[in-house]
């Protein structure tokens, strides 16, 4: 009997969580004072060994178990629900995006139904104009593709002559490679990516509109769930990721869409091709943090050197234009206008878009980092998740002590009943 993925991952997650109840489910009995069952054997001292090694009560081991245990089951969830929830995760962040502009229009008194219209009129407009200038300049691309490939072939084997010469290596080796076929399998798997993304546009403007129409509703519902300090509780820190998130995305925003256009405009008055083609890319590529701005870059470069070698003049003008760009903007006034907001670990920036991107593939990179700092701003509020609030950031901010005369989810304060 042939066993699918899905069941075999969630049998190996059943098989842990049963291990994980046997080992931690003794541990209790034999802290007790009130029982007298005493577990035997390896089990015992297995677990006492975990209790001395790392000053831990039985409670905050079975804690720590079953708190790993979670995060394995919600990356396998994640994992294999990837169609329906990278639309709601774009939704959301899109929500966080457009609250400002909401909130701006609410001042004016403008209806509620009017501004989520204007909304997702702008959201539609931004992907339909883009998209017309991204397909002509593709089909002026695929177009000239035989000579690209031709050229690329010729300069390939005119570096490597010497390197082959040296090893007895036939020169063939890479006449013989289709390198126009490699480049279109890669261009049909990213159109197939972004059809897909097309595709999940109903299903993410369907999302955005809830989120929208929900949102007035939202703190009288909590207030009535919850008592009066827990729901404030909840109210501010949902404040505070707005704000961030909101302000993040938007600095962002303004930042990619300024360093698409230097390059657009850089790179046509150099004469190098398709120059809307690589602003677009630099634009998207600029919200994944250090990965994207190198991987534009170094695209850049090599086409330039497709082109125009030997001459070195407009090679060194390109990769001077697109550096002093990604420099400037990327490494000068982005942290400047961000400031320490969101204050997350550069490593962890790093584990979290090799994390993501496994789990959602390139939308997964795009949204790591909001994702990665409402997960660290929800820590900050509840005490038992504080820890790992604190290991989540740069650490620079790690002197401020929290601010003990709010309530917080958690603490004995919010849960005093009405």
């Amino acid at each position: 009997m042939v066993t699918s993925p899905v069941t075999a991952a969630f049998s190996a997650i059943k098989a842990a969580f049963s291990r994980i109840l046997i080992y931690t489910t003794p541990l209790y009995c034999c802290t007790s004072e009130t029982t007298g069952f005493r577990p035997r054997g390896q089990v015992l001292e297995i677990k006492i060994m975990i209790c001395y090694t790392f000053s831990m009560s039985a409670e905050k081991v079975t804690a720590v178990c079953l708190g790993i245990l979670t995060v394995i089951i919600v990356g396998a969830v994640l994992k294999f629900a990837q169609a329906a929830m990278v639309p709601l995760a774009i939704a959301i962040i899109l929500f966080f995006v457009f609250t400002p502009l909401l909130s701006f229009m609410e001042k004016l008194r403008i209806p509620r139904i009017i501004s989520i219209t204007v909304v997702i009129v702008i959201f539609f407009g931004f992907f339909y104009l883009f998209g017309l200038f991204i397909y002509a300049s593709i089909k002026s691309f695929v177009v000239q593709l035989p000579k690209y490939q031709a050229r690329f072939t010729s300069l390939l084997m005119e570096i490597s002559k010497e390197l082959f010469e040296r090893f007895n290596v036939s020169p063939t080796v890479i006449a013989d490679i289709n390198w126009g076929r490699t480049l279109q399998n890669s261009l049909l798997s990213l159109s197939g990516s972004l059809m897909e993304l097309v595709g999940n546009l109903i299903m993410i403007t369907l999302f955005l509109i809830f989120l929208l129409l929900e949102q007035n509703r939202f703190q009288v519902k909590v207030r009535k769930a919850f008592h009066i300090s827990m729901s404030d509780r909840i109210y501010l820190i949902m404040k505070h990721i707005n704000d961030q998130i909101g302000r993040y995305l938007s600095i962002k925003f303004i930042i990619s869409l300024a360093t698409g256009m230097l390059i657009y405009l850089s790179l046509m008055l150099i004469g190098l091709d398709f120059p809307i083609i690589w602003g677009a890319l630099a634009f998207f590529l600029n919200f994944i943090p250090n990965i994207g701005s190198a991987f534009i870059v170094i695209i850049i470069i090599i086409m330039s050197f497709i082109q125009f070698y030997p001459e070195m003049e407009p090679i060194l003008a390109v990769s001077l234009s697109v550096i002093a760009t990604q420099v400037a903007l990327g490494n000068i006034l982005d942290p400047r206008l961000q400031g320490r907001r969101l204050n997350l670990s550069p490593f962890l920036i790093l584990v979290s878009l090799l994390v993501w991107g496994w789990l959602w593939g390139v939308v997964g990179m795009f949204l790591a980092v909001p994702i990665m700092a409402i997960i660290k701003i929800v820590c900050e509020n509840i005490p038992a998740l504080r820890p790992i609030a604190i290991l989540m950031g740069s650490g620079q901010d790690s002197h401020n002590p929290p601010n003990t005369s709010q309530v917080m989810l958690g603490s004995p304060e919010s849960k005093t009943g009405t």
